[in-house]
């Protein structure tokens, strides 16, 4: 089976990505706020302190990258991806990794590292997260790689919907180490909207509707959807998921 993941196309193809993101942008639900140190994405339901001395963009140019961040001296590029966790996803891992008794982030990081090293990069051992991550919900694992010209270091975080990856790219390895603090930084403060949260945002984005406006008996009558106070409506509640993990053909 074909390996497919928003993490890889970030790390393969990520200096390529750098020149296009700065100039291609698309719309994406996310937002930087406080004089650009705090990135958010509701859609994805995440929020990130953006280091000090990095320039963010929430303009990314593929579907999955919901950040760019820049640094001059030394060069370093930071860009945070997130895909949805799927059944395909999950059976596009290499059995070994798939089979194996690691928590989940691993075992993503596992298939990746495999990719990478089919791929002609050299691959470093994964390593744990910070603990901050694990108490927020956000488990994770980080390990490096290069090809001699590009020198990366990488972070997969996973919820039960989403693969979050968190990718550092220099073009030395001392550029690389430089910027290890940021990177473990940015990490560190990487966490999960709560409901409170969503909720209070998406809040201030509706309009209240003018009721007395609807004709006939539209004004109370709501088929898939509920009105609560403040005009906030929330769609009734989505099938159930189907569990990412489970036997693979």
């Amino acid at each position: 089976m074909r390996f497919r993941s928003v993490a890889l196309v970030a790390a393969i193809a990520l200096p390529l990505v750098a020149a296009i993101a700065i100039v291609v942008g698309t719309h994406v639900d996310a937002d930087l706020e406080n004089n650009n140190s705090v990135f958010t994405s509701r859609s994805d339901g995440l929020r990130m302190i953006i280091p000090r001395g990095w320039r963010p963009t929430d303009q990314p140019s593929y579907p999955g990258l919901l950040l760019w961040m820049m640094r001059s001296q030394p060069e370093g590029q930071i860009a945070l991806t997130a895909e949805a966790f799927t059944h395909d996803l999950y059976c596009s891992w290499p059995v070994a990794c798939r089979t194996s008794h690691d928590p989940l982030p691993t075992k993503y990081a596992c298939a990746l590292r495999e990719r990478l090293a089919q791929q002609h990069f050299r691959v470093g051992p994964s390593q744990p997260g910070p603990k901050e991550n694990e108490l927020a919900g956000l488990p994770s694992v980080w390990f490096e790689f290069d090809d001699g010209k590009h020198f990366l270091r990488q972070a997969i975080a996973m919820t039960t919907e989403r693969a979050i990856s968190l990718v550092l790219t220099t073009t030395t390895n001392d550029a690389r180490s430089a910027h290890g603090r940021a990177f473990e930084q940015a990490l560190r403060t990487l966490q999960l909207l709560s409901a409170p949260t969503q909720a209070a945002d998406d809040a201030a984005t509706v309009d209240t509707p003018d009721l007395d406006a609807v004709p006939g008996d539209a004004a109370t009558t709501l088929t898939d959807a509920t009105v609560v106070d403040g005009g906030v409506m929330f769609e009734s509640a989505p099938a159930p998921k189907i569990n990412p993990v489970g036997p693979c053909l």
